[in-house]
């Protein structure tokens, strides 16, 4: 029977190891390889999930071990308990449960054996499931109430510091904050730049980057940051807890945050000194409150060349102003760029035309090589799938070797160690050779299609050179420049005029791996 073994610590576990009661997937590990043994089980995987977490999203190696499931990889799975499987919340265990059902796959315990095809099994696995999730639920309300009451006492629970500050542990239960001198003189600045000077989030991250400072992470500022400063107010001496709540998106595995209602968090003076009196917090508020930022093009494309042209000194996307009494230019809004602007209806004359030259001398190009392209595809081709048939072949023996490897195991002649070591061996081969057929498949694929879609590619940019003349709706043109066009790389210095500029364009190209 094809097995897996899956490993998982639970928070007993980590208490347990904490007392010094030993390493916990160890000595799981040693028991389920001994009854693997006992049952004749021909164990394929040991995944080892080495955090403890109820969710999906942070358990790779179950998620992993789902994914092969799915696949029809093991008759069975085998683990410590079931709720090792996992005991999050319903609509999790039921994605853990349901794949082993649809799928026909065993889960062994050390006490039972569940088949979720059978009435009983299913019932039973259920309620274990059910009494797993109650068992979760008071663990996680009794550490939700125990952080509730730290923060109420004034502590700090964030991960990481605050610009302005340094965590500072009293003891091991409690930390707070206190002062970083070098980084708190930077708040003052900017909540003084911002109530009292009448400067924006932008205009604060130019200058403190002009001056030199740097974020936490020695990072440039950028305005986000700013805000996200400017709205915090650990700087007078407060801390905030249930700002965000953990949700589960629609596809029930991932998770994301999502801001909690201000009549959720939960506000408490803290144990550090403020940084700014609250007076100057308050009036920051208010100007925040107060203004309001234009959604960001709210009337749909305008510019037929948005996303396209490209700065070759920065590499960012040039963007059109639309300046007063004056024809609409393309600019480059990163900031310090050299790169001087054009006028749009010049770049994009420019554009069409270096297009339509591609376009005919590509067409030219296509017709005088295609016998030679021809006999080139037939050879690789050939030479592909030769090297193909070998590697179906030692990919036969190698899964031989892989299950004699139980059988070594029983007998004696490996230790669990060397079992562990020469299985990984084997299936680094196993992976390394199924990669490499499918590379190669791919490969093949790639060469019995490129001569198509480079054939089609002579009509599809003769479709948009006809088309893009015929319609004034920007958007549409846009989206006909896109479809044969990856980008194109402007470049204009100082001292050029008017179209005197540099324009590089990228076609969109069949490349190897691409189809």
């Amino acid at each position: 029977m094809k097995t897996a073994i899956y490993l998982r610590k639970s928070r007993a576990d980590l208490e347990a190891e904490a007392r010094g009661e030993g390493e916990t997937l160890a000595k799981h590990r040693s028991t389920l390889l001994k009854i693997a043994k006992e049952m004749n089980l021909n164990v394929l995987s040991v995944r080892e999930e080495i955090v403890s977490g109820e969710s999906l999203v942070k358990r790779p190696e179950m998620l992993a071990l789902l994914e092969e499931i799915e696949d029809n990889k093991y008759d069975a799975v085998l683990c410590m308990d079931m709720d090792r499987l996992g005991r999050g919340g319903m609509k999790e265990q039921g994605i853990i449960l349901e794949t082993f059902k649809r799928s026909n796959t065993k889960i062994m315990t050390p006490r039972k054996t569940y088949d979720l095809n059978d009435e009983w099994d299913e019932e039973y696995s259920e309620f274990e499931a059910f009494m797993a999730r109650k068992e979760l639920k008071i663990i996680t309300r009794r550490m939700q109430r125990g952080r509730i009451a730290s923060v109420e006492a004034g502590n700090y629970l964030g991960t990481h510091a605050p610009f302005g500050y340094d965590i500072h542990r009293l003891n091991k239960r409690e930390r707070t904050l206190t002062i970083n001198s070098e980084e708190a003189s930077v708040v003052r600045m900017i909540f003084d730049w911002y109530a009292n000077e009448d400067m924006g989030a932008s205009a604060i991250r130019n200058k403190l980057n002009d001056l030199g400072y740097k974020s936490k992470l020695g990072n440039d500022w950028n305005p986000y940051s700013i805000l996200d400063i400017l709205k915090n107010n650990i700087y007078i001496g407060k801390v905030t807890w249930q700002k965000r709540k953990e949700v589960k998106r629609p596809d029930a595995v991932k998770r994301s945050c999502a801001r909690q209602d201000k009549s959720d968090w939960i506000i408490a003076d803290g144990k550090h000194e403020p940084i700014i009196p609250e007076s100057l917090f308050e009036q920051a508020q208010e100007k925040l409150n107060s203004r309001y930022h234009v959604p960001y093009n709210t009337n749909g494309i305008k510019n037929p060349l948005a996303g396209i042209i490209k700065c070759s000194k920065c590499g960012y996307s040039m963007v059109q102003r639309y300046p007063k009494n004056r024809k609409e230019t393309m600019d480059c809004k990163h900031r310090g760029c050299e790169n001087k602007s054009s006028y749009t209806e010049l770049i994009e004359k420019r554009l069409l035309e270096a297009l339509k030259e591609w376009y005919i001398n590509y067409k030219a190009d296509f017709e005088a090589h295609k016998q030679g392209d021809k006999l080139k595809e037939t050879q690789v081709i050939q030479m592909n799938e030769a090297a193909l048939r070998k590697l179906e072949k030692e990919l036969v023996d190698v899964q031989k070797q892989k299950n004699n490897l139980h059988d070594l195991l029983e007998r004696g002649v490996y230790t669990v160690d060397m079992f562990l070591e020469r299985s990984q061996v084997i299936s680094d081969r196993i992976n390394e050779i199924t990669s490499t057929m499918e590379n190669l498949k791919k490969e093949i694929k790639t060469e019995i299609k490129k001569e198509k879609v480079k054939k089609d590619t002579i009509p599809q940019v003769e479709h948009v050179l006809d088309l893009y003349f015929k319609t004034d709706d920007p958007k549409k043109k846009n989206s006909l420049l896109k479809s044969v066009l990856e980008k194109a790389v402007y470049k204009k210095e100082k001292w050029q005029r008017l179209d005197d500029f540099e324009l590089v364009l990228y076609p969109k190209l069949p490349q190897d791996g691409d189809i």
